[in-house]
């Protein structure tokens, strides 16, 4: 097996090591429940919205759910060493370019395993050309069990596979969501269809998604004409696949969208099935058989009695069958949320109706900032401000650069800025507005504002934009000694990363934890779509804590401010409350949080 440097390895990497040990189980026919626990280990690294290796450092592998001690240990090994001794002796005897040959769809492990052997395929490098060859040359249509279908198959899985390589394999949540609201409001646009929902990992609002499933009702005598709208699709670009009740098409740049029909009466079963992680799902029907029920996209069977099929059109009354309350979306990611849901503890989470407020708001006040400015006036935040329904504002543009800048200079630009603010805004009604900064935290701890600046705000984000390769203790001690001052009320994108463009820096977050809720400043849940930082794996460990968060957009355009939506995604899927969302409270309780 190829593996990759440990200093290099993502997410991806790891889950396909996973897949490939679990294919070289079911290729030597050993027991099928480890192939089902590498499976579902897979399938849980590569929805995590933290990178596994650093829960490792960390010594948080046993948090990850379905990886237990057997996976944990060989993992452990394969961090510190490069490989592992376990999953060589699993690989033994399988030539490496099968585990090449499954990241084509279409191609699985048994299939690969078949072409490796009989065309003597080793060279994991030009192992896709070689198949490409052999089936121009119609010689896999010869092999047994192929055909020509197979090897047609196999032909456009092979281009598919070239093309999307070329592509981000993974998009941004917000991206994703974007595609999936206008493929669902054409699909609207035919009246037989008279409901339609995200699945999978969209509808759970993870971070990143692959590709986009999508779910509608629609009576069986419309479903082949509802099945031919979705195929003239405008944006699409390709056909992959059309059947009676699901199809798939292709849009640019490369991304799979599925189609599944379904009718009203067992829509609640077929949305519950095609929602939860893996993990949950095998959880929850392990919930089930103890009941003496097994689960379905179709609904719920008794096994002790011969009754048809129960089925289900919401999911309220698939989970109440269950005995279980009903488990939000977003939770639904096989951690405790079953054993919660029978107990009736599954919290209210919040929601985007509950916010009252954005304090990451960059305007176009030409403060000479060491970063990008706003496109809006400060009049023109607070009137889409109002328009959202909000009772307060911040503003945080980003601190006046301190490069070829007197520190005089520098208190005199933020004096200005005060004066002009208080000017302009002198018959703002119904709107309590904030003056804040976000200023940079710099490498050895200080922030970039002098101490008489402070007066002129009310308020600092405080945030990394620089620097971003210190080591966890080293960056630890830099936010630390900056979340000293006594003006910092938020910390701002609180990893850094950038979603499959930067990792995020590490911190110890127990110091930073403790710090937070000593001194009441607010974690914030960044909404914007390259960030939805913080993941929501640190907002439940933060809320565990009692660190209170804050959602906000780092809005640097009016229209920016609508991606709240996104970070109440994050704070739902980090199991926060209305109550540990600082920006719900009322404009009172909220200023008592701002100035003590």
């Amino acid at each position: 097996m190829s593996y990759s440097k440990t200093s290099s390895i993502t997410n991806r990497d790891v889950a396909h090591l996973l897949r490939s040990v679990a294919a070289a189980y079911l290729i030597k026919n050993k027991n099928r429940f480890r192939i089902i626990a590498y499976e579902n280990a897979a399938d849980a690294v590569e929805h995590l919205t933290r990178e596994v290796r650093d829960l490792w450092e960390e010594g948080k592998l046993d948090t990850v759910p379905a990886i237990g001690s057997t996976i944990a240990s060989a993992l452990d090994e394969y961090f510190r060493k490069g490989r592992s001794n376990h999953f060589d002796a699993v690989f033994k005897g399988i030539p490496l370019t099968v585990f090449e040959l499954m990241k084509v769809s279409s191609i699985g492990p048994k299939r690969a395993y078949k072409l490796a052997k009989h065309f003597n395929l080793k060279n994991s490098k030009t192992v896709f050309a070689d198949v490409r060859s052999l089936c121009e040359k119609g010689e896999i249509a010869k092999l047994p069990t192929f055909g020509e279908k197979s090897q047609e198959v196999i032909l456009r899985a092979l281009d598919l596979y070239e093309r999307r390589k070329e592509a981000t394999t993974r998009m941004p949540l917000p991206y994703a969501y974007l595609l999936a609201e206008d493929l669902i409001a054409y699909l609207r646009k035919n009246k037989k269809v008279r409901r339609a929902d995200a699945l999978g990992s969209l509808r759970r609002m993870v971070a990143t998604i692959g590709d986009i499933d999508i779910a509608v009702v629609v009576e069986n005598k419309y479903a082949r004409e509802v099945i031919d709208h979705f195929l003239k699709y405008p944006k699409k670009i390709s056909v992959d696949s059309a059947g009676k009740k699901k199809a798939s098409i292709i849009i640019s740049p490369q991304i799979r969208i599925d189609l599944r029909v379904q009718s009203a009466k067992d829509y609640g079963a077929m949305l519950q099935y095609f929602t939860g992680s893996k993990t949950h799902n095998i959880k929850l029907r392990e919930y089930a058989l103890k009941k003496g029920y097994s689960l379905s996209e179709y609904g719920i069977k008794d096994l002790k009695k011969n009754t048809p099929i129960r089925m289900f059109d919401t999911e309220e009354k698939f989970y109440r069958f269950l005995g279980l309350s009903y488990i939000p979306p977003e939770i639904r990611e096989g951690t405790d949320e079953i054993e919660l849901s029978e107990k009736n503890r599954i919290p209210k989470l919040i929601e985007v109706k509950d916010i009252k407020g954005d304090f990451h708001v960059h305007s176009n006040y030409d403060l000479k900032p060491s970063h990008d400015l706003g496109i809006n006036s400060y009049r023109e935040i607070c009137t889409k401000a109002k328009e959202l329904g909000y009772q307060y504002i911040g503003f945080s543009d980003h601190n006046p650069k301190t490069s070829g800048q007197s520190e005089d200079a520098i208190v005199k630009i933020m004096a200005e800025r005060r004066r002009h603010i208080e000017k302009s805004l002198l018959k703002i009604d119904g709107l309590d507005c904030y003056v804040g900064l976000e200023v940079d935290i710099l490498p050895g701890g200080d922030i970039a504002l002098p101490k008489k600046a402070l007066n002129d705000i009310d308020y600092m984000i405080i945030s990394v934009h620089s620097v971003f390769g210190m080591d966890r203790k080293s960056m630890t001690k830099r936010v630390l000694a900056a979340l000293e001052n006594p003006k910092v009320k938020i910390l701002g994108h609180p990893t850094g990363r950038l979603l499959q463009k930067r990792e995020g820096y590490e911190l110890e977050w127990e110091k930073i934890f403790e710090v937070c809720k000593k001194k009441q400043i607010a974690l914030e849940i960044n909404s914007w779509p390259d960030r939805l930082d913080l993941p929501d794996t640190l907002i439940k460990e933060a809320l565990r804590y009692g660190v209170k968060c804050i959602v906000n957009t780092d809005a640097h355009a009016n229209v920016q401010m609508e991606l709240m939506s996104y970070g109440v995604s994050v704070a739902r899927r980090g199991w926060a409350t209305k109550n540990d969302i600082i920006n719900t409270r009322d404009p009172k309780e909220f200023r008592r949080w701002m100035f003590g």
